[in-house]
């Protein structure tokens, strides 16, 4: 949003969590452009062109990721994207940060990391198309999908 000052963005976070984050689009200069609400991603998600999924679904399983998925599926605007970024996990034995992730994420929450195929299969489950791929960094990509 600061690159482009034409964006208007919505920040969907639990209740305890819109103080903070409030304050932090303050901070960044973003409140006139910005708006903060309370919510629950498994329940709905509001209406918009774009939804930004950053380090979001790694947390949940496929089950729950294509529950938020398909909520954004729902409430998309024609024409709209979902952005996923999240670690990839590439080939067995391949170095890199995803594996040591995956296992963290196995051991304290019910999400995991997956590979570019698997995150294929959960958006098109959740009625959606890849339409391409990213690599930023190290194991991290930039997952971008439209509706199917």
């Amino acid at each position: 949003m600061s690159a482009n000052p034409q964006l208007h963005g919505i920040i969907l976070d639990l209740p305890d969590v819109v103080p903070s984050a409030t304050a932090a689009a303050a901070a960044l200069g973003l409140a006139e452009r910005s708006s903060v609400l309370a919510g629950d991603f498994f329940a709905s998600v509001p209406e918009a062109d774009l939804y930004l999924l950053k380090h979001v679904l790694h947390d949940w399983n496929d089950g729950q990721g294509v529950r938020i998925l398909e909520n954004c599926r729902r409430a998309m605007r024609p024409g709209g994207r979902v952005i996923v970024i999240e670690l990839l996990l590439g080939e067995m034995g391949e170095p890199g940060p995803a594996p040591f992730m995956d296992l963290n994420m196995m051991v304290m929450l019910p999400g995991r990391e997956r590979s570019l195929s698997e995150y294929r299969a959960l958006l098109k489950q959740a009625g959606f198309r890849l339409d391409k791929s990213s690599p930023i960094r190290a194991s991290m990509a930039v997952i971008e999908a439209v509706a199917a």
